[in-house]
């Protein structure tokens, strides 16, 4: 919940469409790294219309799509391109944000809110956002928490963050900082690519729930984005508990690897690079070829920031403000960058079972993504709107951490019954410990 398993796919890339119109299915994948990803390179491609649908199980997780949509396709004489990159950085996985993000989050909400009440706002600001097919109660769920990220009446993650971890570690939480070492250089450094995350920022995130750290600066406002689970009492609305990952971590999403070679250096077989500069480079790429739709290059001198962090700041839990001193705001309307070519549906909680029934998404999509935690749900039926030929797309649970051989041995053995029974096959050897993705065809 939160964030996803597996790096980001551009998922045009799967698959050539005659027609010039290509449909993707993106199930539970926990966040919009592949939505983005895919936005960023149709420069690469021919497609005249992409449609995107976008399930999750849970519906507020909508709010965070949504926002992190929003934020991503801020136009650049509202927000710089270094601004935009490190705010949704820390909207994604920090549970501390700056003062400034939170900030803009409170401003945005107020805009989002409308997103999802007025049509017209909705034409206007976030066109790209198709919000039809979801029922009148999700719509007040997502409203509901926009609603709550822009009050600001107190949000006291740290706290929940702590008794998440002490519930999960309980007699070993005094040696938490050995357990997460251990986790991390036993099994996470074992994994393909896992050695990108370092040490400090890992144990740093799996005591704080603050993944991404920058030097000039301090992170001690709650992210509100991290309330989902909300309980609505008449006008008051309270958060009922933190019920996202505090074990795997953001960093597979956009830290591991990197276009440019230079991000990617060893130096005394260390990494000269954190995740999050991995991750600020690649979002800094994808923001840019949004936008710009033609191939980043980065420029100017590179800073070693892993190098440079030596100690990270020690937050405690009764020091974090709760509240916010509550201020009127406005909502704003000013078009977001324009990316006609492209719409995102979000569909209802009940798709999965009902768009199969319906005709007009028999054989309807050229490509799906299932995201694991959805990989017990999947059956023939949901398959069934997939065309013949086409691709999908199953994430394994590579970068789960704590996941022993046997249970990969167990998943890969599902997955093969699985894939068998829904008619899809898979052109290389299905390696669920290698492989963050395996990629399927349907047969006819």
């Amino acid at each position: 919940m939160l964030w996803g398993s597996s790096p980001c796919l551009d998922l045009a890339e799967y698959v050539e469409v005659g027609d010039g119109h290509l449909n993707i299915l993106i199930v539970s994948a926990g966040d919009t790294r592949h939505l983005l990803q895919t936005l960023a390179k149709r420069y690469k491609r021919s497609y005249t219309k992409i449609r995107i649908y976008v399930y999750e199980p849970i519906v507020d997780m909508y709010a965070r799509h949504i926002q992190q949509i929003a934020l991503a396709l801020e136009p650049v004489d509202r927000m710089s391109l270094s601004y935009k990159v490190r705010t949704w950085m820390e909207l994604y996985g920090n549970t501390l944000v700056k003062p400034n993000t939170n900030s803009y989050l409170v401003k945005k909400s107020a805009q989002l809110i409308d997103i999802i009440t007025d049509e017209t706002a909705r034409r206007h600001c976030l066109p790209i956002v198709q919000l039809d097919s979801l029922k009148y109660k999700e719509r007040d769920t997502i409203e509901t928490i926009f609603k709550y990220w822009k009050n600001n009446n107190g949000f006291n993650i740290t706290l929940m963050w702590d008794k998440r971890v002490r519930n999960y570690l309980g007699t070993r939480y005094d040696h938490r900082n050995n357990v997460f070492d251990w986790d991390l250089h036993m099994t996470l450094h074992y994994i393909d690519g896992g050695n990108r995350i370092t040490n400090r920022e890992y144990t740093y995130w799996r005591d704080t729930g603050v993944a991404y750290t920058f030097l000039e600066t301090d992170c001690t406002e709650p992210n509100y984005t991290f309330a989902l689970a909300l309980l609505k009492d008449g006008d008051k609305i309270t958060p009922i508990d933190y019920f996202g990952d505090i074990i795997n971590g953001p960093f597979p999403s956009f830290g591991l690897n990197c276009e440019d070679d230079d991000m990617l250096k060893m130096g005394n077989m260390q990494p000269l690079k954190r995740s999050a500069d991995l991750t600020e480079r690649n979002l800094t790429r994808m923001f840019y070829e949004i936008e710009n739709q033609k191939p980043y290059k980065h420029k100017g001198k590179t800073d070693n920031l892993g190098v440079i962090i030596t100690e990270l700041p020690n937050v405690k839990i009764q020091e974090v403000q709760i509240t916010s001193p509550q201020v009127k705001v406005t909502s704003e309307h000013y078009s977001s960058i324009n990316v006609s070519d492209v719409d995102i549906h979000f569909i209802p909680r009940t798709a999965m079972t009902d768009y199969p029934t319906f005709d007009r998404f028999k054989n309807f999509f050229d490509v799906m993504y299932c995201g694991h935690t959805y990989f017990e749900k999947m059956n023939v039926d949901i398959t069934s709107m997939i065309k013949d030929g086409a691709v999908v797309l199953m994430e394994t649970r590579k970068f789960i951490v704590n996941y022993k051989q046997k249970q990969h041995d167990e998943f890969k053995q599902k997955l093969i019954d699985l894939m068998k029974n829904c008619k899809c096959v898979s052109s290389g050897d299905i390696d669920v410990v290698k492989n963050a993705v395996i990629k399927f065809n349907k047969q006819n």
